[in-house]
């Protein structure tokens, strides 16, 4: 149990069966973002049941925050040993959220340290995390974690 800004928490590895309640997150954090929506019910489903399994995976991880018995935010990443040419592992950190209630509180800032540390246990260098262009409150949060922008991301959308 971590205790934040006297905010008693609790930092774990999600467990079998909590899938669909990180999932229901992950649906409020596509609404609140620009041009997301709320996940389709189908992909809802697919995407609890990957959650569910990052409980046993052995690259995949999800790490959630509970508070009062109530998961209230998670990370979720991998180790990747790319096309297997280069030696070494590189990790990615994909996602972290914490519901409105509970922002500023510290909790974001510990889950990604606790996502930090999961992958460097892993032996992962470097570790990365991709973001939208736009986001720049992202960017900040990131860099005041240590992280450095390296790279652009440069899409090219089809016409149709």
């Amino acid at each position: 149990m971590k205790r934040d800004e006297g905010i008693a928490m609790e930092i774990r590895r999600i467990a079998r069966g909590e899938g669909d309640v990180v999932g229901k997150l992950w649906d409020r954090m596509c609404r609140e973002v620009v041009d997301g929506g709320p996940l389709t019910e189908r992909g809802l489903a697919e995407l609890s049941r990957m959650l569910d399994m990052s409980a046993w995976h052995r690259d995949a991880f999800c790490l959630v925050a509970v508070v009062d018995s109530t998961i209230v935010g998670f990370v979720n990443g991998r180790v990747d040993t790319g096309d297997g040419l280069l030696p070494g592992m590189s990790g990615e950190i994909d996602s972290l959220y914490v519901v409105a209630g509970h922002r500023g509180s510290g909790i974001s800032r510990a889950l990604a340290e606790a996502a930090v540390a999961w992958l460097r246990d892993r032996g992962a260098d470097p570790i990365r995390y991709l973001s939208c262009a736009q986001a720049h409150a992202d960017h900040r949060f990131w860099v005041g974690l240590g992280f450095e922008p390296d790279m652009i991301c440069l899409s090219l959308y089809s016409s149709e």
